[in-house]
């Protein structure tokens, strides 16, 4: 824990640093007195040495006869040293003691290399310390020449440090009294100073750990000591700038996937070993079939799809750093010319494209897009065939009036029957062109942006009857009788363009009795309700092929060519019904089986949206009104 740690390192530096400072005064305060007492004993050895060197001087010449030291004077000298406590040695030249107070002379060894006698000798004065063998304390000896008397060369004086131990003793016993009552003192203040320091660390590790587990709008309060202050403020401003940072990097993460998700495109993002990272809800609808609600991300790319293509065009972009396209027919999981045999009409063309992201000078991934451009191509191809079927059916009324007019303008041609006949053939390829042209005029117009048609409340029974008096010649002609349905127990008004509508049923009906058998019947029904109306044609002819019902209302496309040009028909009738019910928010279907006869159902709101608003608007008013 910090605290703990913090704290035991306190204790363990106040400590150390209280025990060197103890040590190093009693080291400082030994020295000290050592120095001084030496200094103050060795100068009162010198006092005492020349007063008992004056006594010398003065007295044994007086008591001369009385031998080199005289009783008088060795008693004085007792005397002395008892009083003072001072050993007094007298030396002769040779080194020989001739009196000591403390020691029988007899016993005393020669004394003329000692340190203090030599230094003596030469220099006047001379001292020395040595330790005594019987104490096991310091003694110190100063001794000085005598000049004044041949007899007698040194005269020395010496004591032992007794106050040293004593003084030791003592400030032992204050040291460790001292020690004590110090490291009390220093515990008490360290525990205050380890709390005052420890409660905001404390409150800054609290704060940390909700930091780490994601709050960062945790915050701490913390005002003493000003370090620990401005460490705590640093770490609410670092907390607030790295808050703001993640939300701004969510925002971003939150923009990015709703743009890839909102793509129509689809988006891939593929690693260094083919590693799917990312991928959008387009990529997985159009290129991973099947795995819509799956997690394709960290699935290798070679799993995922069965397409070389693909693979090969991302590792040649690996390698090569060079977008690639590839264009693969797709149909479930299968790619290629294998999906166009299975999937026919229903095998989507994508186009693939890869582009290298570049980190660091580096390739490390592929950015994969695809886009479905099926539409595209069968809007290439529906606009290839229009110019190709309009041209075709153009040719022959258009050849067919070039050759016969032709004809006609040879002078050399006087038969009336004949002429008679050209004319009629012209008369009729004209009528088919201005047919073609009508028709096409009439799409063209249906297909303008914001088309939409004068419309009027008119009755169903009017639009059937109208439907059937257009189409009686033809029917007659098939000798095919039309029979009518109607259901609309309320007598419904239905708003749409009349004209129309006639036209949309007039066309499903001409083709229901041209692709049926002489002497069929064709059923026409309406049924009329409130939200929508729904007229359906029915007859029993040779149906349409499964595969044909998907292209049946494109322009100029006949499932039995020659069957419709030999009846007259322009290849734009079911266009033109789609459009028509288009331009009234409708829909129209188709169900068939080939040899059993088709049903054709168009649906129409029975009301457009804006009547719908005026109508709730008016109720609205109206209501208001009758309340006030």
């Amino acid at each position: 824990m910090i605290g703990k740690s913090i704290r035991r390192q306190l204790i363990v530096l106040t400590s150390s640093v209280l025990l060197l400072a103890l040590l190093g005064s009693l080291f400082i305060a030994l020295r000290s007195f050592n120095t001084t007492l030496r200094k103050t004993t060795y100068a009162m050895l010198s006092d005492n040495g020349d007063y008992l060197k004056d006594l010398l001087v003065q007295e044994i010449p007086r008591l001369e006869g009385e031998g080199l030291i005289p009783p008088v004077m060795k008693k004085e000298f007792d005397r002395f040293s008892t009083t003072t406590h001072l050993r007094i040695t007298v030396i002769d030249p040779t080194g020989i003691v001739l009196y000591d107070s403390d020691y029988s002379e007899e016993q005393l060894d020669n004394h003329l290399w000692r340190q203090e006698v030599q230094k003596a000798l030469t220099e006047g004065e001379g001292i020395s310390e040595r330790r005594s063998d019987t104490q096991g304390l310091p003694v110190l000896y100063h001794a000085q020449r005598v000049d004044e008397l041949s007899e007698i060369a040194i005269l020395r004086v010496s004591t032992t440090l007794n106050q040293l131990a004593g003084y030791q003793q003592t400030y032992r016993g204050l040291f460790i009294n001292g020690l004590v009552v110090l490291v009390l003192l220093v515990g008490i203040i360290t525990t205050i100073s380890i709390a005052t320091i420890t409660r905001p660390l404390k409150k800054i590790r609290a704060t940390a750990e909700h930091y780490a587990a994601g709050d960062l709008d945790a915050r701490m309060k913390v005002e003493r000591p000003i370090e620990l202050a401005e460490l705590a403020t640093t770490m609410e401003t670092m907390a607030a700038r790295l808050q703001q940072t993640l939300l701004e990097i969510h925002e971003g993460r939150t923009r990015l996937e709703t743009l890839l998700e909102s793509m129509t495109e689809g988006i891939v993002l593929v690693d260094g070993k083919l590693v799917v990272r990312i991928a959008n809800k387009a990529a997985k609808r159009l290129l991973f079939t099947g795995m819509e609600q799956r997690t394709i991300e960290g699935t290798m790319l070679t799993h995922a799809i069965g397409s070389s293509e693909i693979i090969e065009a991302c590792t040649t972009t690996l390698e090569e750093g060079t977008p690639k396209e590839v264009t693969i027919a797709h149909f479930g999981h299968l790619f290629g010319e294998t999906a166009r045999m299975a999937g026919q009409n229903l095998a989507r063309v994508l186009r693939i494209s890869t582009v290298p992201m570049l980190l660091g000078g580096n390739i490390t991934s592929v950015v994969i897009t695809i886009n479905d451009i099926t539409d595209l191509q069968r809007l290439e191809q529906v606009r290839k065939d229009f110019v190709a079927n309009v041209s075709h059916e153009l040719k022959t009324p258009i050849t067919a009036i070039v050759g016969f007019s032709g004809l006609l303008a040879d002078s050399t041609h006087e038969d009336a029957k004949e002429t008679a006949h050209f004319i009629s053939i012209i008369d009729r390829q004209a009528k088919n062109m201005q047919r073609i042209v009508e028709d096409l005029l009439l799409l063209s117009s249906l297909e303008q942006q914001h088309a939409k048609p004068t419309c009027t409340w008119t009755t169903v029974d009017q639009i059937i009857g109208e439907t059937l008096d257009y189409c009686r010649y033809k029917a007659q002609q098939r000798h095919t009788s039309i029979e009518t349905g109607i259901s609309n127990p309320e007598s419904l008004e239905i708003w749409a363009n009349g004209m129309l509508l006639v036209q949309a049923l007039a066309n499903l009906v001409t083709n229901a009795i041209t692709y049926s058998d002489e002497g069929s019947t064709v059923l026409v029904e309406a049924t009329v309700e409130e939200p929508s109306v729904t007229f359906r044609v029915r007859d029993t002819g040779c149906g349409i092929p499964n595969e044909a019902q998907q292209r049946i209302f494109e322009r100029f496309y006949r499932v039995d060519t020659a069957r419709s040009r030999s009846q007259g028909g322009t290849g734009l009738g079911l266009s033109i019904v789609k459009h028509i019910v288009g331009v009234h928010d409708g829909t129209v279907t188709v169900e068939s089986k080939p040899g059993k006869g088709s049903t054709f159902t168009i649906t129409l709101p029975r009301s457009s949206q804006g009547m719908e608003k005026l109508k709730l608007r008016s109720e609205s008013l109206y209501r208001r009104n009758g309340d006030s």
